[in-house]
């Protein structure tokens, strides 16, 4: 048993991963591998919410050649079950076991093999060997690891007829070796895949490379009106973007929301809605209150004022006209864009509306009340040159973190080397009734920068660097038409959360990359302005909205409300941060000579504020750099 968070626990304490931890009483590290959850349920989630977009991407990792039998991702098909650590008082969460079971004598090199991992007691850590005797063992922390998905504790070599080994880290990490004669003779670590045999080598137990989780940053509809108005269907999904797009108004929406099932009711429904409404006019005309010839009019006003699926039924169709070609092409590639869509936009929503924000022009009124800016022109010429419409803080948001599956060495199965198998993402077990694979899970109640960057300004970026042609660009006056192209250009649904985005996809390569990077920009002038470290933050990037979100993820963060604080009262200075201090690298000319122009001292970030596993990122995408062949131009110098 292991006292951690929750949220900790869905990054790394994972059933199949082997952890390392420090005794505090005698400062011995331990490896162990984790068997399994004490687990329950999560209540209060939107499972068909979340389901949808791990098939999406279980579905984008087979398209690249993985192993994904292990998986059903059929349409429909309930087939993960999400659960977080059961924390019940006196009965451990997460249940592991020491792995490996081979030992060996820093002084000495005496290799020894417990049979189990009970039978390790305090003796456990003195050498066996008569002559040597000293507190001085230490667990060989080692294991083979396979893409296809097999993984096991190091063994001692096998020589026939030798039992007695020594281990001389020193001289190498892979040997063991053993008498024979006079003479001393090596045994290495070499192992055959039991399930696919190919050649195995060891490597550090707790190595980042042994397991790769898969795991989704989803904002949850904490709002239980907006997630079962979603899981009504395809209809109230085309309902979600015609909203994006105008079609429905705020209010109307809001309507919407208040009246779910009498929008979805039968009764309701066209000509049955309107003899129900003629009825209660005549009603009226019946007792006096009008008069007949006030017939019509009462109707239809009745009609427009009362909620009607007939409305719903028109921002489908409206929707629908919308994407006439995308519909026409293939209407069933069409639909499941659409989810897709209105799933991305229902957690903007969440977002932008969320109950309680703190606005930019908050943020203004705040920092020249101090006297950080002189007034309101400083930030609105910072936000116009970084390519900012707006910025606002959002609070009380929850995300849901699950990891539903992990591979092994390689996260991408276009990265994969090995010859023997393809690249495979694990499932986990099954839930106790055989009928789902369980996902691991947490919540997170956070707050955030929401920070929203110009469509149009991001078209004519493409335009300069000639990414597109002059007869692809729309009226960029237009507001409509500037949704409208990035919803037909830019496909978010080849975006992954495990490679680089396809070459073919040119135009969802850069926007998203373009996004990426200024992320990363400003989680790293935010940590360091905030004084929240390079774990406490993450991102979630929206490129249907062109809407980044950076979020603290741990609880010191929220609750002291750094980030907020930051946004509220030193957002100028972040902002000239994040554009100073990423245009130039410790590393150059190196790191600019480099294709994507990106390392760990410029843009990189710890793989768990990532999501992406640091993919599709360069500060040429920011700047022209010399040399680049593409982009040319960079964004915040256009």
């Amino acid at each position: 048993m292991m006292e951690r968070s929750k949220i900790q626990a869905v990054y790394r304490f994972l059933p199949e991963m082997w952890i390392s931890e420090k005794d505090e009483n005698t400062g011995r590290a331990v490896s162990a591998k984790i068997r399994n959850w004490n687990y329950i349920r999560m209540l209060g989630i939107y499972e068909k919410f979340i389901q949808s977009e791990i098939k999406r991407q279980i579905k984008l990792f087979g398209e690249r050649g993985g192993d994904i039998a292990s998986f059903d991702i059929a349409s429909g098909s309930n087939s993960f079950l999400i659960v977080e650590a059961a924390c019940n008082e006196g009965i451990p969460d997460i249940i592991g076991e020491i792995s490996p079971l081979v030992f060996y004598c820093s002084v000495c090199g005496t290799v020894s093999k417990k049979k189990n991992a009970s039978s390790i007691d305090k003796l456990s850590w003195k050498c066996t060997n008569p002559d040597c005797g000293k507190n001085a063992v230490k667990q060989l922390q080692m294991i083979y690891a396979c893409e296809c998905g097999h993984a096991e504790p190091i063994k001692i070599p096998y020589v026939s007829g030798v039992s007695a080994f020594k281990y001389k880290p020193n001289e190498t990490q892979y040997k063991m070796f053993y008498r024979s004669g006079n003479s001393e003779k090596p045994a290495e670590f070499v192992l055959s895949c039991p399930s696919c045999n190919s050649r195995l080598v060891p490597d550090n137990a707790n190595s980042g490379r042994n397991y790769k989780p898969f795991t989704l940053k989803i904002i949850n509809l904490v709002d239980h009106k907006s997630g079962e108005f979603y899981e009504k269907g395809l209809e109230a999904q085309k309902t979600v973007v015609a909203r994006w797009f105008g079609i429905v108004s705020t209010e109307d929406y809001g309507d919407i929301l208040d009246n779910i099932e009498l929008a979805f009711s039968d009764a309701f429904r066209r000509n049955s809605q309107r003899q129900q409404a003629e009825q209660q006019i005549r009603g009226l005309i019946a007792i006096g209150l009008i008069s007949e010839s006030q017939f019509e009019t009462a109707v239809d006003n009745l009609l427009q004022t009362s909620l009607s699926v007939q409305s719903i039924e028109s921002y489908v169709a409206k929707c629908d006209n919308l994407f006439t070609k995308k519909k026409a092409d293939n209407f069933q590639s069409y639909n499941e864009w659409l989810s897709h869509y209105s799933f991305k936009l229902m957690q903007y929503d969440t977002i932008k509306y969320a109950k309680r924000i703190i606005t930019l022009q908050d943020s203004i009124d705040r920092q020249i009340g101090i006297e950080f800016i002189d007034g309101p022109e400083d930030i609105i010429d910072l936000n116009r040159q970084l390519g900012i419409t707006n910025m606002q803080i959002a609070c009380d948001i929850q995300i849901v973190n699950c990891t539903y599956g992990y591979s092994r060495r390689v996260s991408d199965p276009k990265k994969s080397n090995n010859k023997n198998c393809r690249l495979k993402l694990n499932a986990y077990d099954r839930s106790k009734d055989g009928t789902a694979n369980l996902v691991y899970g947490s919540k997170l109640d956070t707050e955030g920068i929401l920070i929203e960057i110009s469509q149009r300004r991001i078209i004519e970026w493409l335009l300069i660097n000639k990414i597109i042609r002059d007869e692809q660009v729309p009226d960029l006056e237009d507001e409509l038409a500037v949704k409208k192209w990035f919803a037909e250009y830019v496909h978010s649904d080849v975006i992954s959360m495990f490679g680089d985005i396809e070459k073919s996809e040119i135009i969802t390569k850069n926007v998203f990359a373009l996004l990426h990077t200024m992320s990363h920009a400003f989680i790293k002038a935010a940590g360091e302005i905030s004084g929240l470290s390079g774990n406490s933050l993450t991102e979630m990037i929206i490129v249907e909205t062109a809407s980044i979100f950076i979020y603290a993820q741990t609880s010191q963060g929220i609750t002291l409300g750094a980030l907020s604080g930051m946004a509220e009262s030193n957002y100028a200075f972040f902002l000239r941060k994040a554009f100073d201090e990423t245009r130039n690298c410790v590393f150059d000319p190196i790191c600019s000579e480099r294709d994507d122009s990106a390392c760990s001292a410029c843009l990189i970030i710890p793989d768990i504020s990532c999501n992406h596993f640091n993919s599709e990122l360069g500060r040429k995408y920011l700047y022209s750099i010399e040399g680049v062949q593409s982009p040319t131009i960079g964004f915040w110098e256009m």
